[in-house]
């Protein structure tokens, strides 16, 4: 008989055998059991972790002939279960679709096979393998088929790459995820498989078998199948071996490794590292052992001891224990994110021989601390400059005027402040425009200064008010309500506005329409203009508009209780107790009287222009009436007299009116700038 492989000879027989998919098991067998069997099964999961053996399974639970119905525990012995388990069943269909991905074979196989009875089982059952190997058009093929089948076929299908499924197919299948073995249950299996093989092993070779395996059955099994060939006759299966057959690093040598690190000894750590390359350790297997191995260290670092014990057992627990003593959680971590990027570079790089030299010099406790100390202070220094600086409002007490009893006996009196009290203070409207609030700060100062000027002169005792502290009580916004006045409100429009365009930019053009024109206890009265009667409807008829803007006037003024109410400008109305509006107070002043010289130019510009004698001449481009000239003024001077340009001969041809015209603000402009004014109109 010829040699069959470890993962084909140990392959799940029942649903019992089939270890850490209890999820999938339980749920099959109850719908085996009341008969509820779906169309179509769809499994996906990492490699190795069962799914065309649990396809299998139910191939076998559905056509065991030991029952009249499907059987959730096939007996594994009659005709249809071995045949199944020897492949040679012509009712289940096994299809590769990594080979057979076009539409062609899908129709040639499934779809004009479908329509045919089972020729011997109860059911027919059809298992594709890596189902999302196949076309588009393929799958196309095998939506109808999958979704409406004959009753006697059943589709299980099976991939490592659940998102290359489509949706269309998915949704028609019951999915079962399959989950990769944990480290116990793998070295369970291992250890079954060795001792039906008739072999030892030593408890670090299982694990260091169960860890290469990274959660796959198949691959567990596969490892261990070498491990035993390179052992040959020999029947007892030791770390060593192990390491010798599939290349992992023992676990003494990662002894010796952090032994060296945790000494900061950088002439040792290097040494370590020669010996390792020159022992031709595959660097990439020594930072996946050297993972490993820092991942239990932190394990006992962290104080998991339940979960070290089932994973390591008491004996390598008690090994690793003082190992684990010389390093922080924190170490760990940062050593693990090391070998982790070394990892990644490793793959892009031939020179293993100096990166696995620079990672360990870098897994050194000193040089970790110090990478730690560094990332943490430009952390800090981040924080620093990106948060806004705190402050507190400061409230300066009255200074206690205690004379020194040294300065008494002098004759000069000392005045001794006390220490400033910082409390937290609520934030009031703002009554006055910043450059206000400038001029009086400066003012306080100077006003501060010639006081201290005087109390040392004169000192006299002050009481200083009491403050409460600021986590004793809320601040007290009815004492600030009842200094609103409406000049407080009007100031205090604009940053109102902006409070409500952040929260409705859609509402705050309709709300800019309006204005405070009067202030009735705690009710805003806002004016809009006839014309905008839609945007005072859309402030005053919605409700939760209007509530949102009578929030942002509390926001903006600091109070509670104030509401609002939007009628349309009256001009001839003031305000009274029966809602009439009064009229809006200016915030600006008035603007200034207008100057001598602006009544002047007033004057000048309201004095009418006489109509001149018009002339009437002809020309080459037509006709044209122009202005008849005036001599010059007696009174005007040399210079003005040289500055008027000489006159127009078709004026002179012209008879000069008897009676001047008035002196108007024209003829002053044509007397002083020159040139005449033509008018062009039809004859």
């Amino acid at each position: 008989m010829a040699y069959v492989a470890l993962y084909r000879k140990y392959r799940s027989q029942t649903f019992g055998e089939l270890m850490g998919q209890d999820h999938v098991t339980r749920t099959l067998q109850n719908a085996l059991k009341s008969g509820h069997i779906s169309q179509a099964y769809l499994f996906h999961g990492a490699r190795g972790c069962g799914k065309t053996s649990t396809a299998r399974l139910i191939a076998r639970a559905l056509n065991c002939v030991a029952t009249d119905k499907p059987n959730p525990e096939p007996c594994g012995v009659c005709a249809l279960c071995v045949s199944i388990r020897e492949g040679t069943c012509l009712d289940v269909v096994e299809i590769d679709a990594a080979s057979e991905t076009g539409v062609d074979n899908v129709r040639e196989k499934v779809i004009e096979n479908v329509q045919y009875a089972p020729a011997e089982a109860r059911y027919k059952v059809y298992i594709i393998d890596e189902v999302h190997d196949l076309s588009a058009k393929a799958f196309d093929a095998l939506l109808k088929t999958i979704e409406e089948p004959p009753p006697h076929v059943v589709f299980v299908l099976a991939t490592t790459e659940y998102h290359k499924v489509p949706i269309t197919i998915r949704s028609r299948c019951q999915q079962y995820q399959f989950k990769r073995g944990t480290l116990a249950d793998l070295a369970s299996a291992i250890q079954r498989v060795v001792d039906g093989e008739g072999y030892t092993a030593e408890t670090d070779a299982v694990l260091a078998v169960a860890r290469a395996a990274e959660g796959s059955w198949r691959d567990a099994l596969s490892l261990l199948e070498q491990v035993m060939a390179y052992g040959d006759e020999e029947k007892a299966i030791t770390s060593e071996t192990v390491q010798r057959a599939i290349g992992t690093v023992g676990t003494g040598t990662l002894e010796i490794v952090t032994e060296a690190l945790a000494q900061n000894d950088a002439s040792t750590t290097l040494d370590r590292a020669t010996e390792l390359i020159d022992s031709g350790t595959d660097v990439r297997q020594l930072l996946t052992a050297m993972s490993g191995h820092l991942r239990d260290l932190l394990i006992l670092s962290s104080g998991a001891k339940q979960m070290a014990a089932t994973e390591m057992g008491a004996e390598k627990v008690a090994r690793l224990a003082p190992q684990a003593a010389l390093y922080s959680p924190d170490l760990l971590l940062k050593m693990l994110e090391t070998l982790a990027a070394a990892e990644k570079e490793i793959r892009f790089t031939n020179q293993h021989r100096w990166l696995l030299e620079r990672t360990l010099l870098k897994l050194m406790p000193v040089n970790l601390e110090r990478s730690l100390v560094q990332s943490g202070a430009q952390v800090s220094s981040q924080v620093a400059q990106t948060r806004p600086p705190v402050t507190s409002p400061v409230v300066s007490q009255a200074p206690s005027r205690v004379p020194d009893p040294t300065r008494v006996a002098e004759g000069t009196p000392q005045v001794i402040p006390r220490p400033e009290t910082r409390v937290e203070a609520p934030t009031f409207a703002p009554l006055i425009s910043p450059e206000e609030e400038m001029e009086e700060e400066e003012t306080e100062e100077e006003g501060q200064a010639s006081e201290e000027d005087n109390s040392s002169v004169t000192p006299t005792p002050a009481v200083a008010p009491s403050i409460s502290a600021p986590d004793e009580a809320e601040p007290d916004h009815s004492r600030f309500a009842e200094a609103v006045t409406l000049e407080v409100v009007q100031r205090s429009w604009k940053r109102i506005l902006k409070l409500f365009e952040k929260a409705s930019p859609g509402g705050a053009p309709f709300l800019a329409k309006g204005q405070v024109i009067d202030l009735q206890k705690k009710v805003v009265i806002l004016g809009f203009p006839a014309s905008e009667a839609f945007a005072m409807n859309r402030i005053q008829n919605n409700a939760k508009g209007k509530s949102l803007v009578e929030e942002k006037v509390n926001e903006g003024l600091n109070t509670n209780g104030y509401t609002i109410r939007c009628q349309t400008l009256d001009s001839g109305s003031g305000g009274n107790e029966n809602g009439g509006i009064a009229p809006v107070r200016p915030l600006t002043p008035p603007p200034p009287p207008p100057s001598s010289t602006e009544e002047t130019m007033m004057s000048m510009l309201d004095v009418p222009v006489e109509e001149k004698p018009l002339a009437k001449t002809g020309g080459g481009f037509g006709d044209f009436v122009l202005p008849i000239a005036e001599p010059p003024s007696p009174s005007a001077n040399t210079a003005s007299v040289s500055n008027t340009p000489a006159p127009n001969p078709v004026q002179k041809a012209v008879t000069p009116s008897s009676k001047p015209a008035p002196i108007s603000l024209l003829k002053e402009a044509l007397d002083l700038m020159g040139g005449s004014v033509i008018k062009s109109e039809p004859l």
